[in-house]
């Protein structure tokens, strides 16, 4: 802190006598050019220079020295020197004597015009200052003067700026700063023996609690940033031990990406498919300041490629280098260090609340920071043969293409030859994540990162470079990562044409941004809490693009009269070559709650090296890009009728995707927009049943807002590829319309009411609305599982295949063993798993009920499904899944999910059936081919339970003999409780010998050997669809069963 003291003294004058006030001029008549004054050119009217005289100085040496470095050595000495000394020292670079020459005379060619002759000293200095006997005798009157005047009446005490504008009230720093939380604590350091009085009590004499702390802060922090480490590019990442995803996402099952292990803690922002997702904004900030991959966002314009280490090959085209991974790693000296990675799209919801862009609703949870690995792209270039620098006079640009197949082509871009080359610019081409190889969805095996670049130039999937002399034409180059000027709102026509190809649109180096992460979105904070020296710790998080330091983030608690300083945290090591800053940081500031309370908002801003700041307001643009204006979040009162007091609550500008929680409503202009968008249309309607046969790539229906589209025609020119719409095929859920309207613009509006059918019946509008609050409660539910239980809802996990039995010819008995940290299968009894196997464009499903374990003492880590082997013959390839599980090697791995079906049975009668309680005390299963096993896991946990007397009778229904499953194990079941178990078999195609019943089930075979319709018994089916729905069902419903009452299907 400086020190600095501006002293004031003063001698004391008599003032001017009375003669000399009576006898001043008349100065109001204008005539100033009087004798004895100074005039307008500082001259003193009729006297000559004031000093000039000779004054008597007694003998001194006058002779000139030859060379100016004695001169020096005189003044130093304590010698005199007068103006002649001084002006015939000054010498040219010849060492000859000029008196009045400068070297401009001699050499005007390397001398600017009006060039100008300087000495080398000041006037005062020889005049006054030197030790003159005539200055020697003014300095002692001074002294003697000045002694007289310390004698007398004493100044006040001198002050520093600071202490004189605080007695007026200025520069006291905000209330709302909050005081140390260890109060009056002496502080290490306080303490200064050489000062006497401690530090301590110099501030609290001079500051409140609040600037005392916020003086510590400060001062902590300038020493912090001093003491930052630089990255020498070998250190490790600190999370890069940490746990790695493993289980798959339900949401992906269906799409190309069903092989990638995805969190659930990410927000998917446009649908299931392509992935784009940001992670829940305190979830990505309290992981910390190098976020965990599964947590990092995600980017990308379509499926997932699924390449290989081993077979994966880099190409330098234009040269003979052609790169294996192994190559890659083997051959050149890898960096490992921290980046910040952004979107480019960050907060782009901001801007679409405005008006639509074109791009999908990012919220401010599109950045994150990890440890990349991998060689310099400059150091595989030079060994490719490319030259380190090009003929001056012409551009060139490194180009990247990926090797993911999108609807517009290869993804490709550039940046300029000169950057790519710059070794301080750490262009990685990186392989390792975290310390961990790539996740897929990160460009695994081999992704490009530009530290400092905005994330749509960091190609990912990297599998082919080449350098040109003109800038790269590709679709994604000139299609995106784009800011355009307001007045292109389209991406079609003359004007957006030129400015989506204009040079100076592109985005390249990320912008200065910050955004407030705590108090969170939703937030509350009981006002109780609301009281003097409570405080709130305000953070969040900050960042800059092209590798330039945050040096300052303020908080404001009343727009923006006033700001707040934060106090500033980066990753360990974050500075690289010196000066540059390829990571984020986190901020934090703490307040006072009663400030909280009082403010209208609360707003960040962050200044960068060039000491620029965010704007205040937003500016949109049609790609929604680069919006960093003030981050602001709005407090409000509240009070709940179920609250005891009332709260602060905060919101968020926004919340990504579909949420429409924020502070931050739709402009005029999107409001008229929707409202003609949900006008007119057929009024012809169509029921769910109807709906659900429009489910394939020929036949594609989707709800969107209630109204029913054909979809198939837009399958082949649809920007986010087929998949993208097959998802949502034949599909009557709440999805659909919210992944639409947070994805697509006016225009994809427009298209879509050319594909109208008409609306759906209002029964399905109802089913709708329930089957969402279901799903919500459902995944809330989910959330909450047992870390012992292998099964979860709405994940896929593996388990690996460890036995394999014959039971007859085309039956297996397959025991599978849980991952390794699961001890619990986690299935109810008359529930199911669904086994997936990952097909390129979608995972094969289906549903089995294992056999084992039944019961909780049977858990050991496996369980065991008997599956029949549809096997391929001349006319047809067999089933997909029974072959694929009869064919793989042992050890090797399947996905299982679950439990899937609305039915459990608790024992005793008791079941448990959309979460109502239902008792039967005779149960009828109707059940064909391999649908026996859910019937067999009851009758097992029923017949082998201790005091369970629920009377069963079961109908089997196969094609031959040889189709019946479990028949041993039932027939044996049936031996020993005869009294309360009973099966009849039924054969459509019966062979020589059967004595049981033939033919198919009809109503005969059914009222004879099922439980008659009445209170207490109920009967549940599983079987083929054209047994159960045509032969069934309906017999059933004659008989006075009712479906939803005393009638299930497992």
């Amino acid at each position: 802190m400086s020190t600095t003291i501006h002293p004031i003294t003063i001698i004391d004058h008599p003032g001017s006598s009375q003669a000399d006030i009576e006898n001043e001029p008349n100065w109001g008549d204008g005539r100033h050019h009087k004798i004895g004054y100074r005039n307008r050119q500082d001259r003193v009217v009729g006297l000559t220079h004031r000093g000039d005289e000779k004054q008597d100085v007694g003998d001194f040496d006058r002779e000139a020295l030859k060379d100016l470095a004695l001169l020096h050595d005189r003044v130093r000495k304590g010698d005199l020197v007068n103006f002649r000394d001084a002006i015939t020292q000054q010498k040219a670079s010849s060492g000859h004597c000029y008196y009045l020459l400068d070297f401009h005379l001699r050499h005007p060619d390397v001398h600017s015009a009006g060039w100008r002759y300087v000495l080398d000293t000041t006037e005062d200095w020889i005049k006054n200052i030197e030790n003159w006997p005539a200055n020697v005798q003014k300095r002692e009157a001074a002294k003697k003067a000045q002694n007289l005047q310390n004698d007398g009446p004493k100044t006040p005490d001198l002050k520093q700026e600071d202490d004189w504008r605080r007695s007026l009230g200025q520069n006291k720093h905000h209330g709302a700063y909050a005081s140390n939380s260890e109060g009056d604590k002496v502080h290490q350091g306080d303490k200064d023996p050489k000062k006497g009085a401690s530090e301590r009590e110099k501030l609290h004499g001079k500051y409140s609690a609040q600037e005392i702390a916020l003086l510590r802060n400060l001062r902590h922090e300038k020493d912090y940033i001093y003491n930052l480490k630089q990255n020498n590019g070998k250190r490790k990442s600190p999370i890069g031990n940490g746990e790695q995803l493993i289980s798959i996402d339900e949401a992906d099952q269906f799409s190309p990406d069903n092989w990638i292990p995805r969190s659930e803690k990410l927000i998917r922002l446009t649908g299931k498919h392509p992935l784009n997702a940001e992670p829940q904004l305190t979830a990505l900030f309290d992981a910390g300041l190098i976020t965990p991959n599964s947590l990092h966002y995600v980017r990308n314009h379509g499926p997932v490629p699924h390449l290989l280490w081993e077979t994966h090959v880099l190409e330098v085209e234009g040269t003979n280098l052609k790169l294996s991974m192994d190559d890659l790693k083997s051959n050149f000296e890898p960096i490992n260090i921290p980046v910040a990675l952004a979107c480019d799209g960050n907060r782009r919801k901001e801007l679409n609340m405005i008006k639509r862009s074109k791009g999908f609703n990012w919220g401010s949870g599109a950045v994150s920071c990890a440890y990349w690995k991998g060689p310099l792209l400059r150091d595989v270039l030079l060994a490719a043969g490319v030259p380190e620098t090009y003929p001056e006079g012409k551009r060139y640009w490194v180009n990247f293409e990926g090797a993911d197949e999108l609807s517009d082509g290869k993804y490709a871009t550039c940046i300029p030859f000169e950057y790519a080359l710059d070794r301080r610019n750490d262009v990685i081409l990186a392989y390792e994540m975290n310390d961990v190889p790539l996740p897929p969805d990160h460009g695994y095996p081999l992704r490009l990162l530009i530290p400092g670049y905005v994330g749509g130039r960091c190609v990912k999937w990297l599998k082919r470079i080449w350098v040109s002399d003109r800038e790269n034409e590709s679709h994604y180059h000139i299609w995106d990562n784009r800011v355009l000027p307001s007045f292109i709102t389209e991406k079609d026509g003359d004007f957006a044409t030129t400015m989506f190809a204009h040079p100076d649109t592109l985005c390249n180096e990320q912008n200065l941004n910050s955004v407030i992460v705590k108090p969170a979105q939703g937030e509350r904070i009981a006002l109780t809490n609301a009281r003097k020296g409570k405080t709130y710790r305000i953070e969040g998080y900050a960042y800059d693009g092209g590798g330039h330091e945050v040096q300052r983030v303020e908080i404001s608690l009343d727009g923006g009269d006033t700001w707040l300083y934060c106090i500033r945290k980066f990753p360990e090591a974050p500075i690289r070559h010196g000066n540059k800053y390829w990571t984020w940081l986190h901020w934090h500031l703490d307040v006072e709650i009663i400030h909280l309370l009082r403010a209208k908002s609360v707003s960040v801003r962050c200044f960068n090296v060039f000491k620029n700041t965010q704007p205040e307001r937003p500016s949109w643009n049609i790609m929604g890009m680069m919006n960093n204006c003030w981050y602001v979040v709005i407090p409000e009162i509240v009070e709940e009728p179920n609250d005891s007091v009332p709260n602060i609550l905060f919101r968020h500008p926004t919340e990504p995707g579909t949420g429409n929680g924020g502070w931050l409503k739709e402009s005029t202009d999107v409001q008229v927009s929707n409202a003609k968008q949900a006008a007119g249309g057929p009024q012809k309607q169509f029921t769910r049943e109807e709906i659900e046969k429009h489910d394939k790539e020929g036949d594609c229906w989707v709800v969107i807002d209630g109204k029913v589209y054909d979809a198939t025609s837009v399958l082949g020119w649809h920007p986010g590829g087929v998949t993208a719409i097959l998802g949502h095929a034949g599909k009557v859920h709440q999805e659909t319309s919210d992944e639409f309207s947070s994805i697509h613009d006016g225009y994809a509006y427009q298209k879509l009411s050319e594909c109208i059918l008409g609306i759906i019946t209002d029964r399905a509008k109802d089913f709708i609305k329930t089957a969402a609050e279901k799903v919500a409660e459902d995944k809330a539910n989910s959330s909450r599982g047992d870390e012992d239980v292998a099964l979860q809802k709405h994940r896929w996990v593996p388990v690996r295949l460890q036995m394999r039995e014959t039971i007859s010819n085309d039956t297996r008995k397959y025991t599978f063993r849980l991952p390794d940290h699961k001890k619990t299968l986690g299935l109810a009894t008359c529930q199911h798993i669904q086994l997936g196997f990952h097909f390129k464009d979608k995972m094969a499903i289906r549903s089995y009920t294992p056999t084992r374990p039944i019961f909780p003492n049977e858990e050991d880590g496996t369980f065991q499904l008997v599956v029949k082997t549809y096997f391929p013959d001349e006319n047809q390839p067999g089933g997909a899944m029974s072959n694929i599980l009869d064919c793989m090697p042992i050890g090797e791995e399947v996905d299982i999910r679950g439990p899937t079906g609305d039915i459990s049975y608790e024992g005793n009668g008791k079941f448990n059936i959309e979460g109502e309680e239902r008792n039967y005390s005779r149960v009828t299963l109707v059940l064909g081919g391999s649908g026996v096993t859910p019937g067999y896991q009851l009758i097992c946990r029923i017949l082998r339970a201790k005091g369970d007397t629920t009377e069963l009778r079961v109908i089997d229904a196969n094609k031959s003999q040889a189709d019946i499953l479990l028949r041993d194990e039932m027939d044996k079941l049936q031996e020993e409780h005869k009294t309360q178990f009973k099966i009849t078999h039924v054969l459509s195609h019966p062979g020589d010998g059967w004595k049981g019943l033939s033919g198919y089930v009809n109503a005969d075979i059914i009222k004879a050997n099922a439980f008659e319709p009445k209170v207490g018994n109920a009967v549940f089916l599983c079987g083929p669809p054209a047994m159960i729905q045509h032969a069934v069902l309906p017999v059933l419903k004659d008989w006075g069963y009712e479906e939803g009452n005393n009638c299930f299907g497992f």
